[in-house]
């Protein structure tokens, strides 16, 4: 024992000590007793952070990578109105083609949770937008897109006759058409407004031998009628078309 004594010194006592903590109890030690901020990404192992792992609220916009929300992300009817701040859906959040009726409890999107011009076309699956979705009179001019509104867009028997402007009738007449002569004229409507139909007609002392021999659409919203008068006398002639404003 003397002489384990005279070769007992300090350095290797705590040598001694410092192995059996490595060997038996140096792995309880780290799990108990680590810093603060002493986890980083390089120590933690792939898919080691599960749903269970994460607390609530603590992923916030600024985590979420632009465009990482993509339709196969979110469960059905997962998004409600409570899970989203005002104007918190901007268009570069959503992948195009990612919000389909199945993602969208029913009335969650208001549109208190919508940042202006932030849902466009390429943002809506297809059907995902029914009459139930909008509110009365929300659709108004401003929202329509210049020829947004095509043949396709609108239901058979929809447009009806209060639907429409007014009917101009626009009129050219020759007068004094000599008997045993033809004529030709085309009534024109005016800037704006859209050709809906026309005609030709004689005027005056009509006898039995005035003949329409034409009438027909013409070029830039006109209507061209051509008449011949062989009723013995002078007649006038009319073309006319009707031009909606």
């Amino acid at each position: 024992m003397k002489q384990i004594r005279k070769r007992l010194t300090y350095a290797n006592v705590m040598s001694t000590i410092a192995v059996f903590f490595v060997l038996g109890g140096a792995s309880a030690l780290a799990a108990t007793q680590l810093g603060k901020n002493t986890v980083g990404a390089n120590q933690l192992k792939k898919n080691a952070v599960t749903a269970a792992k994460v607390k609530n609220n603590v992923i916030t916009a600024a985590k979420i990578k632009n465009g990482a929300v993509i339709a196969s992300k979110l469960g059905p009817a997962s998004v409600i109105s409570g899970k989203l701040g005002a104007n918190a859906v901007t268009t570069s959040n959503v992948a195009d083609k990612a919000i389909t009726e199945g993602k969208l409890a029913e009335k969650s999107v208001s549109t208190s949770r919508l940042a202006d011009g932030a849902v466009n076309v390429n943002k809506l699956g297809a059907n995902a937008v029914n009459a139930g979705k909008i509110v009365n009179s929300a659709v108004t001019n401003d929202k329509l897109a210049a020829d947004a509104v095509s043949s396709g867009k609108i239901q058979d028997g929809q447009i009806l006759a209060s639907d429409l402007g007014a009917v101009e009738v626009r009129k050219v007449e020759d007068t004094g058409v000599p008997t045993g002569t033809s004529t030709q004229e085309i009534a024109s409507c005016a800037a704006g407004e859209r050709l809906l139909s026309g005609g030709g007609s004689w005027s005056g002392a009509l006898g039995a031998n005035t003949l329409i021999k034409a009438s027909f659409p013409g070029l830039n919203n006109t209507w061209v009628a051509q008449g011949t008068n062989n009723s013995g006398g002078d007649l006038n002639f009319t073309a006319y078309a009707l031009c909606l404003k």
